[in-house]
């Protein structure tokens, strides 16, 4: 028996005896919590230990107490979330869920109010364009989510829901500052009544970055209105507008990196951008008969690229119409309580690209690309007995390409072609339930992953030609999970979770080629550990810890890791709260373990070292009036979360991660 298996079966063991040595009667355990409900695992709110997978929320607490400047660095704290940020500053940030390596932001699908934010080229998420103070809570949801998402969702699911108006007035205006030149002011209103409620919030911030030219500038503006017009019929408005400029230091060689690891590469490459969206949620409540919800929504993103470095330029605007009905029925089968959804996703993703080359710049291709996707879906869970649910899903979806490219310098010949494709996914889960909020689950998934537009395309400059690469497929992947979310006492909790995901036709790049290719066959295994405990009245402690094992099972590479994939990683800290009277004090410890770089598929040069992060934070609420003080990497770690096989010779570049750097701030809320 392999070890990591036999540490599950030990583990599990000591759950159950747990379990049967610290059992206390439902009604107590209901008495002293509140039920966490979460929208994500099921596209309908449910009690969080309803839902057959590994689910975590990023509540408000943590947020407004965790030392972080934007999404990724909440992130990094996560079991089974690697984090890679090129530069520092989150906008060039990878998330990483459950060990895809450097495909892991295309594995990872990432919602905002349950809206996709997943490109459909490679540029990857924008993690910037939600800021902190915006945010309500975080919900991940861990394993493969393609039955309830479809495409993107190989790894799990990523849900950022902003900020809800409130009946009545409320405000708040804050400030803050740090290291390497950071300063950032918000401010948010809202208010209304029984039927009509209101949401306005605005930000700007600034910082230089830790790197030479590693600024950045960002301006938000959001908006939210709610509206029930009757008892049964509801409408969500709400909007929102970003924009960016910033800088692109570019990687460091080795020897450049042991020199001076603040300087940039490419001095004065940089790159702005705009992105704006407009959804609107309908819902009709059919009384007895369950409830519709519509959701259509539109979204613009403009971005300007300049590599000056390479005497290069983009210029990508980016049109996405999204809409996603769904027909909700909580209603019993076989006088047993039962809750169908059956929903349609239909997007449809418009991107015009233009490049240039030269100094000074002159248009060198121009590019139309246009990518629509249908997908249809059901999902049940039913309590086949008290205590038990039965979970089964399934989901088809479609997916068109048309795509149009033409050198506007003649050397290769156009390109005007389309390809369609289609996949399945299913879901089929058990969850038991025991004292109180306690679960166990079991369950199997299919997943898929279509080809991004950028990985479908292929340049032949022997042959003069740009075509879609005929022998690229899509992903697919068959996952098995079960875990145990346990609750030893009302103070402390803990939760065990292992997986095993076979990938088919995984996509990855292949920098011998220049291409993406299919790999036949991974195999990703691993185990998640977490736990929480209030162990005196003011003091509490957490962590997890995470083992995976990511590697190719065939040729060319088989038995090498996937590169990129920490076979360890984990997080300890504690809150210290109220010791006196509105003062918290919470510190961290991250660390992440060795892994191959990225774009080493051969595994052929030595292992990235690993690396660990301390953090901390000093809060003081008086009133309506709240200040902050923290520190970031306090033990002045120097490190790279990046790194990548590239160049000429073929070597590593690095991207340094900031030395440490302090942040602080007020927020006056009335």
């Amino acid at each position: 028996m392999k070890p990591w298996i036999k540490t599950f079966y030990c583990s599990m063991a000591v759950f159950a005896l747990a379990a049967a040595g610290n059992r206390a009667p439902a009604a107590a355990e209901d008495a002293v919590r509140m039920e966490t409900v979460v929208v994500t695992g099921t596209r309908t709110e449910q009690a969080v230990q309803e839902v057959p997978a590994h689910v975590t929320v990023i509540d408000e607490e943590t947020i407004e107490n965790a030392n972080a400047e934007n999404v990724p660095d909440l992130l990094r704290s996560e079991a089974a979330v690697v984090v890679r940020d090129l530069y520092g500053n989150g906008k060039t940030a990878q998330v990483d869920l459950r060990g895809f390596g450097e495909t892991g932001p295309y594995n990872t699908l990432v919602l905002v109010d349950g809206r996709r934010v997943n490109e459909i080229d490679l540029s990857g998420v924008d993690w910037t364009q939600i800021p902190l103070d915006q945010i309500e809570r975080i919900e991940i949801v861990r394993g493969a989510g393609s039955v309830l998402y479809g495409d993107n969702a190989s790894g799990g699911v990523i849900n950022i829901i902003t900020r809800t108006p409130d009946k009545g007035f409320n405000a708040a205006v804050g400030g803050s500052g740090g290291s390497y030149g950071r300063a950032k002011g918000w401010a948010r209103a809202g208010g209304g009544t029984e039927r009509l409620a209101t949401l306005l919030s605005a930000s700007y911030e600034s910082m230089n970055g830790y790197r030479e030219n590693g600024y950045l500038r960002t301006r938000d503006v959001g908006a939210k209105v709610a509206y029930d017009a009757t008892d049964s019929l509801s409408f969500n408005l709400s909007g929102a507008y970003h924009s960016d400029d910033y800088g692109l230091p570019g990687p460091l060689t080795e020897e450049a990196y042991a020199l001076d690891r603040r300087q940039a590469n490419a001095p004065d490459d940089g790159a702005k951008n705009t992105d704006q969206y407009l959804k609107l949620d309908t819902r009709i409540d059919f009384g007895a008969l369950g409830y519709l919800a519509a959701d259509l929504g539109y979204r613009y993103r403009d971005t300007d690229e300049a590599f000056v470095s390479y005497t290069f330029s983009a210029e990508r605007k980016l049109d996405t119409w999204s809409f996603t009905p769904r027909y909700v029925l909580e209603k019993p089968l076989f006088s047993r309580p039962n809750t169908l959804i059956a929903g349609a996703d239909f997007y449809r993703a418009e991107m015009d690209l233009d490049t240039l080359y030269g100094a000074p710049p002159a248009p060198s291709s121009r590019s139309n690309v246009s990518r629509d996707s249908y997908g249809f879906y059901l999902n049940n869970d039913l309590f086949v007995l008290d205590n038990l649910i039965l979970s089964l899903g399934a989901r088809r979806e479609a997916v068109e390409y048309d795509m149009k490219q033409e050198d506007l310098t003649g050397y290769l010949a156009p390109l005007d072609d389309t390809v369609d494709d289609h996949e399945y996914a299913y879901s089929a889960g058990l969850t038991y339930l025991y004292q109180g909020e306690s679960s166990v689950f079991a369950r199997a998934n299919r997943s898929f992953r279509f080809p991004l537009t950028d990985e479908l395309v292929v340049y032949d400059f022997y042959l003069g030609t740009i075509n879609i690469n005929p022998d690229l497929h899509p992903q697919r992947g068959d996952h098995l999970e079960a875990g145990i979310r346990h609750f030893i006492t009302r103070d402390i909790e803990a939760n065990l979770t292992i997986f095993q995901a076979k990938i088919k036709e995984e996509i990855f790049f292949n920098k011998d080629t220049y291409t993406n290719e299919n790999h036949p066959e991974t195999l990703h295994r691993g185990l998640e550990l977490g736990a929480k405990a209030r162990v005196l009245k003011h003091l509490t402690l957490y962590g997890n810890y995470t083992y995976e094992k990511a590697t190719f099972e065939k040729d060319p590479y088989e038995g090498r890791d996937i590169p990129a994939v920490p076979r360890h990683r984990g997080n300890l800290g504690f809150r210290l709260q109220d010791f006196i009277t509105g003062m918290v004090f919470s510190a961290d410890y991250n660390y992440v373990g060795e892994s191959y770089a990225i774009s080493d598929q051969a595994n052929a040069f030595p292992k990235q070292g690993s690396y660990y992060t301390v953090n901390a934070r000093l809060s003081y609420t008086w009133n309506n009036l709240k200040t902050f003080v923290g520190v970031n990497n306090l033990t002045n770690q120097d490190y790279s979360e990046y790194v990548v096989i590239g160049g000429f010779p073929t070597a590593p570049n690095y991207y340094p991660a900031p030395d440490r750097n302090y942040i602080f701030g007020v927020e006056w809320a009335f």
